[in-house]
Formats: structure tokens, C-alpha cells, sequence
């Protein structure tokens, strides 16, 4: 019995911990260029310039801030757990409003994101995400032509999220051939015995956690899973405070 409930314990920890893991690391919100961070040093000066000065116009008439991130890798985290993390907690879009947009690039990881707020959702759902990230970027991006696949997905973006406030935004996007992408999670990707193996040796930890360490390490992990909620080129985030849908591709 006691073995039994080791197991079961253990099991439980390592569940915990891998949720843990998965948990993505999310770079300080800034202060300044606030449409587009370049972490993976993918995009050149003038495509920068362009986004702010496109996205501090939308943001000025519409209170919508719609932002570009770049980074290098997910570290393990699911790119839809990550930028909706990244949505919430740097508090993208107006707090009452909600209608913050992210465009997230993993370069390394050769994925893509457009989280939408709650107040968007309607205006950018899931298949007009998933088409501007098609016909617009993914194609380029398959050509490491980040500058070209990122401004033309900015663009279109912007386009689409003016008309919800009957403003017509130009801008020159065009599309360009459909790229055939999927939406699977890393956990997706793995066969299902390895998927079995890992929830129950989480499950197993788990248990033997609070068996024998009083819930200790369950505690410590919980409390790195706690959320903590979140212009022009310059200035702040309203606030936005949640997801209400979007698409994933890879390329």
C-alpha cells in the first residue's frame, strides 16, 4: 500500500513539475517601442519604425494596440501558452475595452502566434488570424524574410481591426501564396505512451509530495504558476487583461 501510494505521489510531482517547465519566462513589459520587440534581432530599423509609427495611429484613434514580439525560442512552452501570458501580463489593448492584439514570432522554434483580446475577438477570429498568417507572413517567414512577412502581417492586421471602428487605415499588404501549417503543441507531437508516461510519473511526484515533504514543492510551484496581470512608439499598455482567441502556425 505504501509503495502503492509512493508511486502515486511521485507521479503527481512530476505533473506538477512539468506544468512548471512549461510555464513560459516573460520578458519585463516596456516602456518604449512599445508595438514591436525585437528580442530575436530578426527585424531591421525602418520595418521597427514603421510598425510603431502604424500601431501609435491605430492606438491614438481606437485605443487598440496591436504589438509584434520576437524571440528566439519558447524554452518549452507552448507558443499559445506563451503569448497569452504575454498578452495578459503585459496587459496589452484598453483595460475596459480589452482589444490588444499580439503577433509573436519564435524564430528558432519556426513558430507563430496571433493572440486577440476578448473586444477583438469578433472582428480577428480564429480563421481571419489564421488566413493573415497564411497569406501574408508564413510564406515569407518560410523564406527567412522576417522584415517583409512581419510588416505585411502587421498591416493586415491593422487594416481589418480599423474597420471594427469604420476607419479606413491604408497600408500596401498584399497576399502572397497559401502556406499549409498546423496548430499541434509540442505535448501533441509526442506518441501516446510517452504522453501517458509523463502525466502519470507527474501524478506519482505529486503524491509523494504531500505524503511525505507536507505539499512543500506542490506549493512552491504553484506559486510561480500565479498570474500577475498587466502609445506611440513611447508610452505604456491600457491593461488588456485576457485572450479571446486566435491561430498558431509553423513553418
Amino acid at each position: 500500500m505504501k509503495k502503492r501510494l509512493a508511486w502515486l505521489v511521485l507521479v503527481g510531482y512530476l505533473l506538477l513539475a512539468a506544468v512548471a517547465w512549461a510555464q513560459p519566462q516573460i520578458p519585463p513589459a516596456p516602456t518604449h517601442s512599445i508595438y514591436v520587440q525585437d528580442y530575436a534581432g530578426i527585424l531591421d530599423a525602418e520595418t521597427k519604425n514603421k510598425i510603431n509609427s502604424l500601431g501609435s495611429k491605430l492606438a491614438a484613434k481606437t485605443k487598440a494596440q496591436i504589438v509584434v514580439v520576437t524571440i528566439n525560442s519558447l524554452e518549452g512552452a507552448t507558443v499559445e501558452n506563451y503569448a497569452l501570458e504575454l498578452l495578459r501580463q503585459w496587459g496589452i489593448g484598453d483595460k475596459q475595452l480589452n482589444n490588444g492584439v499580439l503577433l509573436l514570432i519564435a524564430a528558432n522554434d519556426r513558430q507563430s502566434r496571433i493572440e486577440v483580446g476578448y473586444g477583438l475577438e469578433g472582428t480577428l477570429n480564429d480563421a481571419k488570424t489564421g488566413a493573415v498568417q497564411d497569406n501574408y507572413m508564413i510564406p515569407y517567414f518560410a523564406a527567412n524574410d522576417y522584415n517583409k512577412g512581419v510588416w505585411n502581417g502587421y498591416q493586415a492586421l491593422v487594416s481589418i481591426a480599423a474597420k471594427e471602428y469604420n476607419l479606413d487605415i491604408t497600408t500596401d499588404a498584399k497576399p502572397v501564396k497559401s502556406h499549409s501549417a498546423t496548430n499541434q503543441s509540442w505535448f501533441d507531437t509526442l506518441p501516446w505512451w510517452a504522453q501517458v508516461a509523463l502525466a502519470a510519473s507527474v501524478l506519482v511526484l505529486f503524491i509523494f509530495d504531500w505524503l511525505f515533504l507536507g505539499g512543500s514543492i506542490t506549493y512552491l510551484i504553484l506559486s510561480l504558476l500565479r498570474f500577475r496581470g498587466g502609445g506611440s512608439g513611447g508610452g505604456g499598455f491600457g491593461g488588456g487583461s485576457g485572450g479571446g482567441g486566435g491561430s498558431s502556425r509553423k513553418w
